[in-house]
C-alpha cells in the first residue's frame, strides 16, 4: 500500500468514526437508558445494558456474579491480541478459529443470552 494510499484510509476511517461516535451521541441523548423493571420492585433496576449482569446477580453470589464473572470475560476479551499466535495475513483470509476465538464468542454469546433472558 502506498503512502497516499494510507494516508487516504486513514481520513476516510477518521472521518467515519466521528460520524459514528456524533450519531451514537444523538442517540444517547435522544434515548436514555432509563430502567427497566425486569423483575420484582424491591430488585435493583439498571439500564437494559446492563440486564445480564444483573440476571447474573441474581442466580450467583455477589463476589462471581458481580466481580469474578465480569472481570474475567473483559480480561478474554482485552488479551485476545496477545493470545492470537497466528502472524496477521497481508490479505484477510479464512483460517480455523483458536479455542481462544471461540471462547471469546462464548462468552459474547452467553452475555446476549442473559441480556436477552432477563428483558
Amino acid at each position: 500500500m502506498t503512502e497516499s494510499t494510507r494516508s487516504n484510509l486513514v481520513k476516510k476511517e477518521g472521518l467515519a468514526s466521528l460520524i459514528a461516535l456524533a450519531l451514537l451521541g444523538l442517540a444517547a441523548v435522544f434515548y436514555p437508558l432509563a430502567p427497566v423493571s425486569s423483575g420484582p420492585a424491591d430488585q435493583a433496576q439498571a439500564p437494559w445494558i446492563f440486564l445480564g449482569l444483573q440476571e447474573l446477580l441474581r442466580h450467583l453470589p455477589v463476589s462471581i456474579g458481580g466481580l469474578l464473572l465480569p472481570a474475567l470475560a473483559l480480561a478474554l476479551l482485552a488479551a485476545l491480541p496477545w493470545l492470537a499466535k497466528r502472524p496477521a495475513p497481508a490479505l484477510p483470509a479464512y483460517t480455523r478459529p483458536s479455542w481462544i476465538d471461540l471462547a471469546a464468542w462464548a462468552v459474547l454469546l452467553a452475555w446476549a443470552g442473559l441480556t436477552w433472558w432477563a428483558f
